[in-house]
């Protein structure tokens, strides 16, 4: 029996809970965001895609391509994030199908396979059409999918409950999310809230590098889990740009880095994590 369908034999993988509620509002959402360096407040240039069938065909010539922080479709020279769905599904056995954000278990079983397991669907939209199979085929409007187990496990807690209504809003808000000019920065280069940033985005990553998997519980160690900037840009803010290391990963990500943590205070925390850990 393969993956998919293992899973949706689980009532626990295929139908969320009753008590499965967001556990926060989208202000709350809003705040978030900001914490992690997306600009909430300006105008973005979210566009909602036509809901297709996914084929390998598109994965192999990267239509639709798969990053560290999401699934993304590139058509009419615009790449967007999106969201993917079984086209087909027992709504009434199952309730809604989970969507996916990430190439998990079961996206990886689909894009391995010989199309012996169910297709899926590609959106970006707070509600999708799915066939139900409990009720001749007719295509239904579906709303809330909730999120796929597994794509949280490789997200952070702040995907946890989260419905395609949630998801698509952070899209909304977030889809050109870019830095802006004359930004105000401290001696260091790092914009004044870059603390509040880093402290967040660590926490939702519940200080775990994510290189190594070193997960660090001790309140009084988590200055070893660092937030570092992919593009060496220290303004640039955005999620996509930003990871959670240890101090061990973070000294060794490039030669600038080796360097700066080879000696003074960088190298004296270095080793004492490297005592501990």
């Amino acid at each position: 029996m393969n993956l998919e369908i293992e899973l949706n034999a689980d009532p626990e993988c295929s139908k969320p809970s009753i008590d499965e509620t967001p556990i926060y509002s989208f202000g709350g959402l809003k705040v978030l965001l900001a914490n992690m360096g997306y600009n909430v407040d300006k105008a973005q240039a979210y566009k909602p895609i036509d809901v297709a069938d996914v084929t390998l065909e598109e994965i192999k010539n990267g239509i639709i391509e798969f990053n560290n922080d999401g699934i993304f479709v590139n058509s009419e020279g615009t790449r967007r994030q999106i969201f993917l769905y079984k086209r087909s599904y027992h709504l009434e056995r199952y309730g809604k199908p989970r969507f996916h954000i990430r190439k998990c278990p079961i996206i990886e079983a689909f894009m391995s396979s010989d199309n012996s397991i169910p297709e899926y669907r590609r959106a970006n939209t707070i509600s999708v059409w799915v066939h139900d199979m409990d009720d001749n085929m007719i295509d239904k409007e579906v709303k809330d999918i909730p999120l796929c187990k597994y794509c949280l496990k490789m997200a952070s807690e702040a995907f946890k409950n989260m419905t395609t209504d949630q998801f698509v809003k952070i899209l909304k808000n977030a889809d050109k999310t870019s830095t802006e000019e004359n930004i105000e920065v401290d001696i260091f280069g790092y914009t004044k809230d870059w603390e509040q940033i880093s402290r967040a985005y660590r926490a939702t990553h519940k200080y775990t590098c994510e290189i190594c998997g070193c997960r660090i519980t001790n309140p009084f160690d988590q200055q070893y889990i660092h937030t570092h900037h992919r593009n060496a840009i220290k303004i640039d803010n955005r999620i996509s740009n930003l990871q959670c290391l240890c101090i061990r990963c973070h000294a060794s990500v490039d030669e600038f880095h080796k360097t700066r943590f080879s000696s003074g205070a960088n190298k004296i925390l270095l080793d004492e994590f490297n005592s501990k850990y």
